[in-house]
């Protein structure tokens, strides 16, 4: 009965958590855009269902538009919003005993956003049209010189921890008093992955992503945008993991009733960390990232701050 109840009690929390994220995405998208367009000397409300409706929109139009690489570029969206789904279920949002977070693999992880990324861009290659095909060709160059940066990232809390599962990872930080000095180094790699996350699309500036999309319309464009914002999402939930493990809820095994009002006071410090990181991508987008070189600074900065994770984890070791 135990392990049933605790097999329910997983699966209760996996769907939670799976909502939570998908309803959240789009909204957190339109924060990060009005963020952005606040920094910049803009107005008007917040509209957090904004992006909602026009995914909405987008969806009830007509089909997809025909193409040279048709077959691709109508299953490509599905495949990378299904690589999506599959790691979000493997990022903690507000709460451990998920299904699953034994696999939370780390690299795993990263690696199905960063190839779920790269697929959403192969649709502009298959396309057959030159301007969508040089946008894509262009994306996908920035990404290769983020992937040094992401080695590096998934490096540190290897080095630093004994597991290698997000999961892991945080009942760590969560139980470990920080004797030796690896809160900062696992923050540094958490700005590392939001580093990696931000581009064009999670700024709120999304002209290279819509040129990239001019073949495509109705449901298939309309998943591609949602699954960009979910892949969004799930790089500042991921940073989020280690920059601020103690918002997280370990739930108890015996389920003491006092667990719901916990996960909900944990799902609202989600949101308030979620939200204030949105507030750092826009100031990331607006005023460090102005520039059209955003590739080679994304990539430089996330470099860095790998860099000085693995420096400040072993002057930590030998000094502490």
């Amino acid at each position: 009965m135990g392990a049933l109840a605790a097999g329910m009690q997983g699966l209760l929390l996996s769907g939670m958590h799976l909502v939570l994220m998908m309803v959240m995405a789009p909204v957190c998208a339109r924060v990060i855009a009005w963020c952005r367009q606040g920094l910049a000397g803009g107005g008007g409300p917040v509209a957090p269902l904004l992006r909602w409706r026009m995914i909405a929109r987008i969806w009830g139009r007509s089909g997809m538009r025909a193409a040279s690489g048709a077959g691709v570029t109508a299953l490509a969206p599905w495949v990378a919003l299904s690589m999506v789904l599959a790691a979000v279920l493997l990022v903690p949002s507000f709460s451990l005993g998920m299904m699953g977070e034994d696999g939370s693999d780390l690299l795993m992880v990263s690696g199905l956003l960063f190839a779920a990324t790269a697929l959403l861009h192969v649709v502009g290659l298959a396309s057959g049209q030159g301007r969508e095909g040089r946008m894509a060709a262009m994306l996908l160059v920035g990404m290769m010189l983020l992937v040094p940066a992401l080695v590096m990232a998934v490096a540190v809390p290897w080095m630093a921890t004994p597991g290698t599962t997000i999961a892991g990872l945080v009942r760590f930080m969560r139980m470990t008093q920080d004797s030796a000095g690896i809160r900062g180094p696992l923050a540094l790699a958490g700005g590392a992955f939001i580093l990696v996350g931000v581009d064009r699309v999670a700024a709120g500036g999304g002209r290279a992503f819509n040129v990239m999309m001019d073949n495509l319309a109705g449901p298939d464009r309309a998943v591609m945008l949602f699954a960009r914002d979910l892949v969004t999402l799930a790089w500042i939930t991921l940073g989020g993991d280690l920059l601020w493990p103690d918002a997280i809820v370990i739930p108890d095994a015996t389920g003491s009733p006092r667990l719901f009002v916990g996960m909900m006071a944990a799902i609202a410090l989600w949101g308030v960390r979620t939200l204030g990181l949105c507030g750092v991508v826009a100031c990331l987008r607006t005023f460090v990232m102005a520039s059209g070189q955003v590739a080679r600074l994304r990539a430089g900065l996330a470099l860095l701050c790998g860099c000085l994770a693995i420096v400040l984890l072993f002057a930590g070791r030998e000094f502490g």
